[in-house]
């Protein structure tokens, strides 16, 4: 498989930031996942209609590998499980747009979502992502990318405020679910690029 690499600059070849995976981002109070998984500590608190997330990962890889998956932006459906769209549609020197498309599911509960998503980047240790428009109310999110021994710590904080729709579905057991699915995916991409 063809290694992706991040190339940000004006001319548009660059994979964009791929932060995306963080439309549903999200976790239930306090949950910590099993000591090989790379979830070291999710927390969730609701403040009137808005979920903020505090979460932090460990993936086993260079810094340089985890922000060149986490900038791959035309290609992260191939291992996201909810994206089943992302392209990068403007880029600039330090910022792209991006939009997706997708279905977040957990058990009978799913919902459709499109994004478009203004990414900034301070290579190679800070990801902020606004939504533009898209199908929740409101979507905010960085990425801290620290490291920390042989591998990097990535520190994640979400604050949503979902759509009525979206309402609907969410629970803790369904963010959770998210959480889990998506960062796992992602470290596990992270992990395949890695060099041995």
């Amino acid at each position: 498989m063809r290694n992706h690499r991040s190339n940000l600059n004006p001319t548009g070849r660059g994979k964009g930031a791929r932060f995306l995976l963080a439309i549903f981002l999200l976790a239930g109070a306090g949950a910590v996942a099993a000591a090989d998984s790379p979830i070291r500590s999710i927390s969730v608190a609701r403040d009137g209609d808005t979920y903020v997330v505090n979460a932090v990962f460990f993936a086993p890889v260079p810094q340089s590998v985890a922000w060149d998956v986490l900038t791959d932006f035309d290609h992260l459906q191939g291992w996201v499980p909810n994206v089943a769209q992302s392209k990068a549609t403007k880029r600039e020197e330090n910022w792209v747009i991006v939009e997706q498309r997708g279905v977040a599911k957990f058990g009978a509960a799913s919902f459709p979502y499109v994004t478009e998503r203004k990414i900034e980047m301070t290579m190679p240790t800070s990801i902020r992502t606004t939504q533009i428009k898209g199908s929740m109310r409101r979507v905010e999110s960085t990425l801290q990318l620290e490291v920390e021994g042989k591998g990097t710590k990535i520190n994640y904080h979400l604050e949503i405020v979902p759509s009525v729709l979206a309402s609907t579905v969410m629970s803790k057991p369904f963010l959770e679910n998210e959480v889990t699915e998506q960062f796992t995916a992602i470290v596990g991409e992270m992990t395949r690029r890695s060099p041995p």
